[in-house]
């Protein structure tokens, strides 16, 4: 053969050989490390990788099903994928932990849980499943060695890729503040960022021992300055270590802030901001990479801004764009030693719809005494008058008594508990045949009788052992699966007395602001919180109860996440019920709060509080008490036009469910206000319709005990 034909032949061979092991390279199942990798996961948890070099050629990607290993456990969420190196994946989980993916898409591919002492979830039925309490934020540094866990009851960092972890003391948080996300700085493993859901954005500079807060620029409405500042849902550190990124929910957008100078300030893009009559969105996620600030929203929409200091070349935009901006799938990306994922936040997810009779009830809150005798037909008219259906009425008080007949022997064995009203089930048959939807108010936790029993044997015990006391109040322990069954039992007789719905009011623990905290439970269980013990009490309830279950909380309570302050977590309690009635009085929200709105004050009180309270609840049904009382001096200026402006508020939040609470049930000005709502006017009441009213009878003319001769001296 021609040597020039050899020569030709051996170039072409080495082309092609050359071009068969670029082919491979570009097509292997291993990861680059020094490349960029983007990982899919799909809602069967089945992952899908491409690893590549060049960012303008065409991802190929490839799949391994391994997590499915996973998936019949119940309420599994990844949250993030991290190459280790060619063949290893770190996982980091929800609820269920930290995993490797060993030998990965090889034969011998396998699965391994690593980590040790995370915070274990402890929630009834109490089955032991592995599970941890939710991961709300984490961060990973980019050596992949440091990973920060956040969780509702504190941060827990890791030193060793997961294996295990130690709580970080952070000294100088508030107790009762809500970490929702942290930002560990990738290269400085003693700059920590934690933002909150009420107290603003907090930092250290020696690894989490000790932080220092920064509140100046935060957006919020608050009651005394600088609180109630608004949700800190997402972070990330920015091209140094004092600049940093903030995403707020609501509608408040990205801002960006300096350590050294304690404060932060918009960013310069104004469709980012909605806050107050725009839309609520989360800014549930950012990333900042090479010049890069990537957000995501619960919107299921993504963004880039680009600052001028962007490293990046426009080909790996359209990989971004194609594979992350657009995608509603869990994302991660891994760039050349640095790492973004794009998770989403924890919002815990409801299994059930409201019940559909739940549904478009307008109710007042009435005493007993308005059911009987000729003050019964005064309220059916009364009702009809003002456009309401449904009434809310005490059948376990503030005290504990229990209003309705039952032979129950755990009820009944706790002394002077039931105490019945008169003829209370043919009441409640009577309101129903007349069109009135009944709801039974039912007072959990302070329970004056239950916390005598047996020695106070139920009781809030102190650090001394001695019984706690809240003023006057008396309350019960909430970890106590005793007292939990005992309020299941009261609401079952409340049941069989014909009411369609079952409300629970003080479902929390004795709040113990301006006092040091000496609560001592005897029934907690060991790494047990507060949520954890209302939502063991919620989910039982769920089980033996057929019947729509409400829940009352406070209002600050359902615009925020403070379920550290008395254990109402708004989000998790939600899930478990059919309805949501927080207590959205204005009066009661302090003169600051909202107070640049002038005099419609009162209105986005209303507005704000329920367009908040929507994002939190997941599909739980929103039916808000709303102020029909005057309070102290009345400096909200309760009056006839007060009533308009709560209407107006809920109903241009797409709401219209709501109870009207008056503790006195005196109803003059809601009369007056409800006619000048409904165009009738709101001029003083006539004579017949003042003669209409009903009037409170005296209390011991409505117990079964005293009418029928059997009270005990």
């Amino acid at each position: 053969m021609h040597y020039r034909q050899i020569k030709t032949r051996l170039l072409l061979a080495g082309i092609i050989l050359t071009s068969l092991l670029f082919f491979i390279h570009c097509n292997s199942k291993d990861i680059d490390p020094a490349g960029h990798t983007i990982f899919l996961v799909d809602k069967e948890h089945t992952v899908s990788y491409a690893s590549f070099k060049n960012p303008a050629q065409e991802p190929v990607f490839f799949k391994t099903n391994i997590l499915r290993q996973l998936s019949a456990q119940t309420e599994l969420e990844l949250l993030d994928i991290i190459p280790l190196n060619t063949d290893i994946l770190l996982i980091i989980t929800r609820k269920h932990g930290i995993y490797k993916i060993v030998n990965l898409a090889k034969k011998n591919e396998y699965l391994i849980r690593i980590d040790s002492g995370l915070p274990p979830q402890v929630i009834y039925p109490f089955e032991e499943q592995g599970l941890t309490k939710p991961v709300v934020s984490h961060s990973v540094s980019d050596d992949k060695n440091r990973i920060a866990l956040l969780f509702s009851n504190g941060l827990y960092l890791s030193f060793n890729g997961g294996y295990s972890f130690q709580t970080a003391p952070l000294t100088g948080m508030k107790t009762v503040a809500e970490p929702l996300s942290v930002a560990w700085h990738p290269r400085n493993q003693k700059l920590i960022m934690i933002g909150t859901s009420f107290s603003g954005i907090y930092y250290s500079t020696d690894g989490g021992r000790t932080v220092q807060k920064i509140e100046n620029g935060i957006p919020g409405e608050p009651i005394h300055s600088p609180f109630l500042l608004e949700e800190v849902r997402s972070l990330c550190f920015g091209s140094t270590e004092d600049t940093f990124f903030a995403g707020f929910a609501n509608g408040g957008g990205v801002w960006q802030g300096s350590i050294s100078q304690k404060r932060i300030q918009k960013l310069a893009d104004s469709s980012l901001y909605t806050y107050p009559d725009g839309d609520f969105y989360m800014v549930e996620n950012l990333s900042y990479l090479a010049g890069n600030l990537i957000l995501a929203s619960n919107r299921q929409s993504r963004k880039i801004i680009t600052f001028k200091t962007s490293q990046y070349p426009q080909n790996l935009h359209a990989i971004i764009n194609n594979y992350i901006l657009y995608s509603d799938r869990l994302v991660a990306l891994s760039s050349n030693g640095q790492h973004v994922s794009f998770s989403g936040y924890y919002k815990p997810k409801r299994t059930f719809a409201p019940q559909a009779k739940a549904l478009n009830k307008r109710a007042m809150y009435i005493s007993y005494t308005f059911t009987q005798r000729e003050n019964y037909d005064k309220l059916i008219k009364l009702l009809s008058l003002l456009n309401l259906n449904a009434v809310v009425i005490n059948l376990k008080d503030d005290y504990g008594s229990i209003r309705v007949p039952t032979t129950d022997p755990v009820l009944n064995q706790v002394p002077e508990a039931v105490d019945p009203y008169l003829d209370v089930a043919a009441t409640v048959k009577k309101l129903k045949q007349d069109g009135i939807y009944v709801i039974g108010r039912m007072v959990v936790f302070k329970d004056e009788h239950l916390y005598k029993y047996d020695n106070h044997k139920y009781a809030i015990k102190d650090t001394a052992s001695h019984v706690f006391l809240k003023g006057p109040e008396m309350w019960v322990d909430a970890y106590s699966e005793f007292v939990w069954d005992y309020n299941i039992r009261a609401a079952q007789a409340v049941v069989e007395a014909g009411v369609d719905e079952i409300q629970f009011d003080y479902i929390r623990f004795p709040d113990i602001r301006n006092r040091k905290d000496t609560r001592k439970y005897d029934f907690q269980k060991k790494n047990q919180i507060m949520r954890e013990a209302l939502v063991s009490f919620l989910k039982k309830a769920r089980e033996k109860l057929t019947v729509p279950i409400s829940i009352d909380l406070f209002g600050y309570n359902a615009i925020s996440k403070m379920g550290n302050w008395i254990g109402q977590d708004i989000a998790e309690l939600a899930r478990y019920v059919d309805v949501v009635s927080p207590m959205f009085y204005p009066s009661h929200y302090g003169g600051s709060y909202a107070s640049h709105y002038g005099d419609k004050r009162i209105y986005y009180i209303i507005y704000l509080s329920c367009k908040r309270t929507k994002e939190l609840i997941d599909g739980a049904h929103l039916r808000p008490y709303i102020q029909a009382f005057y309070y102290k001096e009345n400096t909200d200026n309760y009056c006839v036009d007060y009533i308009s402006w709560e209407l107006n508020g809920l109903k241009n939040c797409g709401l219209q469910d709501y109870i009207f609470w008056n503790d006195l049930h005196e109803y003059t000005i809601l009369i007056r206000g409800l006619r000048k709502y409904m165009g009738l006017g709101g001029e003083p009441l006539s004579g017949e319709i003042s003669a209409s009213i009903p009037r409170k009878l005296p209390f011991s003319s409505v117990l079964e005990k005293e009418v029928n001769g059997t009270h005990k001296d």
